[in-house]
């Protein structure tokens, strides 16, 4: 029977290798949520790790998609970016697997409205 990994062992081989659990935890106690995204190019793998927008970001981001989708999609992935594998910053074609899944993040509340 193979062992199960515990949360902790499951998000350490999600990580880059650059960025430590203690790293992990100052992002998290500054930025609350913090995600990793991981794309597979081939053999490759190649993880960043980012931070939910602020409201600045989401305005530049949203006014910059009136004119220009892949600059706004530059806008989010550069101003959330904490670090991991520079590829992903470099390669285009991995920069843009990276911001599929970073413009989800986006849209991941719950909101409910309540009338009294």
């Amino acid at each position: 029977m193979e062992k199960e990994e515990t949360k902790e062992e499951l998000q350490e081989t999600t990580l880059p290798a650059s960025v430590t659990q203690e790293i992990l935890a100052m992002w998290k106690a500054k930025y609350r949520r913090v995600s990793s995204v991981t794309v597979t190019d081939g053999e490759d793998v190649y993880t960043g790790v980012f931070h939910r927008p602020d409201m600045n970001t989401i305005s530049a981001v949203t006014k910059m998609a009136k004119t220009d989708e892949i600059k706004a999609s530059n806008v989010l992935f550069d101003n959330c970016w904490l670090g991991g594998d520079e590829m992903m910053k470099e390669d285009a074609i991995i920069k843009m697997a990276a911001i599929g899944i970073l413009n989800e993040m986006m849209n991941v509340g719950i909101a409910t409205l309540k009338n009294w």
